[in-house]
């Protein structure tokens, strides 16, 4: 036996040995190192950049919260000119830099308050609008770059333009107003759906009729003249969707053959409802003190004033359902400590907490014909931890826990609030 096995080896080593040869003798595959064919390839797309006459249109995904928007950015050797959608007609130029990072990177390395404006935190959001000024080069043509953020690991589209910038921006700002559609039902593969849009955010969530938001499927879109396009096709129940149209005067949404009605979703509540002076009540009920909600950015975020003399929370607005979302947050920071404002479960878990951003409320008006709105708090429903009250947590730098805050207070007396339940409108 042991002599057979080591003819067998002996035979296999006489076989490969020339073999090893042959591979040992073969040229190298590329002229170049790696270095340099990076060096090569940020090169091409530094001219593919600067070909573009009239420029190229981003197609921007902000952390998910935040509008999706076009940024018209056009392109020199080095310097980049940026056109905000909301303003066509302003432009601000900065640096740019094609570099080697664990692969090729576009990086807006110089401030610019066009590009900027999504990643840069200030000292109402610390955390800024989970937006990106660097992004990892997936693919290049001579008409589309598509881009990755670093940070949010978003998809970012460049598209080559054929006419002005600031044209292309006034003209999506057209479409987007004419876009007067939030909620729309109908019937795929013969099962009734609903879907929700979200106009701040740019987000489109369909599933089934009475489907929990969990259970939904939401896809971020860009507005286009006459309707909505996805960068990216999804598909829902064997159908599968990139464009919609939308017909005003019917009131219908077309995409892939199937019309979907418009419609109110219930208890729906314009932003603007919302503003003004509230009475907020906590510990079932029992106790209450003022609060204001207060413009931050309109249509999609609200400060509450009262809440505590040391921060003023961010409150969002889902502009699709038309009611508020109360998300833990950061709200301030002493020295090395990062302030947090913590979603906390005491009622169902005996105390547990999180500052996880998904944590948190939403708003819900039952009558929304009511002079005097009333919102009642309930949990959000995106985890496990029943959301009903708030606390005041520490953390570091690595957002590791640092234990209860209780330097500061709020309208509570303590760095507790608990029991959150309703708030009230108090019209003059």
């Amino acid at each position: 036996m042991k002599t057979r096995k080591c003819f067998a080896i002996l035979a296999a080593a006489v076989l490969l040995s020339p073999l090893a040869s042959c591979v040992k003798d073969q040229p190298e595959v590329f002229d170049k190192p790696s270095s340099a064919r990076m060096q090569d390839y940020l090169e091409n797309v530094r001219d593919i950049l600067k070909d573009s006459a009239e420029g190229w249109a981003l197609s921007y995904y902000p952390g998910s919260k935040y509008a999706t928007c076009y940024i018209g950015l056009k392109f020199t050797a080095q310097e980049v000119t940026a056109y905000a959608q909301d303003n066509p007609e302003e432009a601000v130029t900065s640096r740019y830099k094609l570099v080697a990072d664990d692969g090729a990177v576009l990086s807006f390395d110089t401030y610019n308050a066009i590009i900027h404006y999504y990643s840069t935190p200030n000292q109402s959001l610390y955390q800024a609008r989970g937006g990106d000024f660097e992004f990892e080069i997936m693919k290049v043509t001579a008409e589309r770059i598509t881009l990755r953020g670093k940070r949010s690991r978003n998809f970012c589209y460049l598209d080559r333009l054929s006419r002005n910038v600031s044209e292309f921006l006034a003209e999506m700002n057209e479409a987007e107003a004419k876009l007067d559609i939030v909620a729309f039902t109908g019937e795929v593969t013969g099962g009734l759906v609903e879907g929700f849009m979200d106009g701040t955010s740019h987000t489109l969530s369909i599933g089934r009729k009475g489907a929990e938001a969990l259970e939904m499927l939401s896809a971020r879109y860009m507005v286009v003249p006459g309707g909505i396009h996805f960068n990216e096709p999804f598909t829902f129940q064997g159908v599968t969707f990139q464009d919609f149209t939308y017909d005003s005067e019917n009131g219908t949404l077309t995409g892939s053959g199937i019309a979907f009605q418009k419609v109110i979703p219930e208890g729906y509540v314009p932003y603007s409802e919302y503003l003004g002076n509230w009475s907020f009540y906590y510990y079932h009920g029992e106790n209450s003190f003022p609060v204001e909600l207060v413009e931050f950015e309109k249509g999609s975020t609200f400060k509450m004033k009262g809440l505590s003399e040391f921060f003023e929370p961010v409150i969002g607005y889902d502009a699709a359902r038309g009611r508020l979302t109360w998300n833990a947050q950061a709200v301030g920071a002493v020295g090395a400590t990062t302030v947090m404002l913590a979603g906390w479960d005491l009622l169902t878990s005996g105390g547990s907490l999180s500052w996880g951003e998904e944590y948190g409320m939403i708003g819900i008006v039952t009558d929304n014909t009511a002079v005097e709105l009333e919102v009642n708090w309930e949990d959000n429903g995106q985890s496990d931890l029943v959301v009903d009250s708030w606390v005041l947590w520490g953390t570091d730098a690595n957002g590791n826990s640092q234990g209860s805050f209780t330097s500061w207070t709020m309208a509570s007396g303590s760095y507790q609030l608990a029991y959150v339940t309703t708030m009230k409108k108090l019209v003059e």
